[in-house]
């Protein structure tokens, strides 16, 4: 398996936000971004069977090495993507099922 794409995981701010005085503005809770290599490829046909509707929404697997940071969203090749199910993992891989966002559809 090929790590050969590159993609940006958006991570949540482990810091609630918190309302400063001084500023008068809410600061913290933040995202931070981090761009790691990834393994994109389709859902496979046996698992879209056996897990159904739960992922009918799920177009894209992306497996990325070992991350234990709670991910918000991701980006591939600058195209959001939202996360359709919870993070599996298993043999030091981290897996995704994604889903495009689409802005503006009516």
């Amino acid at each position: 398996m090929r790590f050969d794409k590159r993609v940006t995981l958006i991570l949540k701010s482990k810091e609630k936000p918190y309302y400063d005085t001084e500023l008068g503005k809410m600061v913290g809770g933040g995202t931070t971004k981090k761009v790691v290599p990834a393994n994109i490829g389709p859902i496979s046909a046996k698992l879209q069977s056996l897990l159904g509707d739960k992922l009918k929404e799920a177009t894209t697997v992306v497996r990325v090495r070992n991350c234990k940071d709670k991910v918000d969203s991701l980006l591939i090749d600058g195209q959001p993507f939202s996360i359709v199910d919870n993070p599996k993992h298993a043999n030091r891989l981290t897996v995704f099922y994604v889903s495009e966002v689409n802005h503006g559809s009516s």
